[in-house]
């Protein structure tokens, strides 16, 4: 029985952890689609903002269990940068963040150093991020 037991945890675990990854992927996809959106932005109008202090609204809000938006506010922003950020909706379920830049580079991140959930506004999508690596997918 405790073989059995022992075997079900494991088994439950390495369940949770894929899932969990693949719902990192899909937030991963969100961001490249969000990009795309954002490249064509630029295009059409030579910035990445919508104003000097406004981003252009994103297409895709949510993906995998993650809000997506952009990082940070558009004031101050150097022109031809921008950062978008995955924040899960459950964050005690999966602390993890992922952010993507202009050039496409994805990186994961740990934990964030700041409390607050999807519906807290722009503060929990600054920086803020701690323990960031590249994301592999």
């Amino acid at each position: 029985m405790l073989l059995v037991s022992i075997v079900a945890t494991a088994a439950f675990t390495a369940y949770r952890e894929s899932v969990r990854s693949a719902n990192l992927r899909a937030a991963h996809a969100a961001l490249l689609e969000n990009a795309r959106f954002m490249e064509q932005f630029y295009t059409k109008k030579g910035s990445f903002k919508l104003t000097s202090t406004k981003w252009p609204e994103l297409p895709v809000k949510e993906a995998g269990g993650f809000c997506i938006r952009m990082s940070g506010q558009a004031k101050g922003i150097l022109e031809g940068k921008f950062t978008l950020k995955a924040v899960a909706l459950d964050r005690e379920a999966e602390p993890r963040v992922l952010r993507l830049n202009e050039s496409l580079t994805a990186v994961v991140c740990g934990k964030m150093k700041v409390k607050g959930s999807c519906t807290d506004g722009e503060e929990i999508f600054r920086g803020n991020d701690a323990e960031c690596r590249p994301f592999t997918g």
